[in-house]
């Protein structure tokens, strides 16, 4: 059975690995991109993935405009998509949920509540306990 695919956009190691340890725990096969330009690039040239973890503060692209862009996309409109970023700002709240985000979580974060929340849009289960 093929992994589903989790393509991750965030620009700080620390946060990117640990999502990446947790992500392949749950059973993903994890695509980083570390910044708006890579992020475009892979968007453009790979297949839609069965999620995506969105940073909003990226360098280069911002998130809002990764999103738009991937809710333009034919192949990639439904893939649930998942902003995770430190910005709690109300207004940023709104004009991701208005432009297409699936869901708003802000950092930190802790691994129960991501996995609950994650568990909505595939396979991970929030009732899994791994060492």
């Amino acid at each position: 059975m093929e992994k589903p695919t989790l393509f991750l956009v965030e620009d700080e190691e620390d946060t990117a690995l640990l999502l990446t340890m947790i992500m392949k725990e749950e059973g993903y096969d994890v695509i980083h991109a570390s910044d708006g330009k890579q992020a475009q690039v892979k968007i453009d040239a790979l297949p839609p993935p069965a999620l995506i973890l969105l940073d909003m503060g990226l360098p280069h692209v911002h998130g809002l405009d990764l999103l738009a862009l991937i809710r333009k996309k034919p192949s990639w409109k439904g893939v649930p998509v998942v902003v995770l970023t430190a910005d709690g700002d109300q207004t940023n709240i709104c004009k991701a949920i208005v432009a297409g985000a699936s869901d708003y979580i802000l950092k930190p974060f802790k691994r129960e509540i991501l996995l609950g929340r994650l568990a909505r849009f595939g396979s991970t289960d929030p009732n899994r306990r791994t060492a």
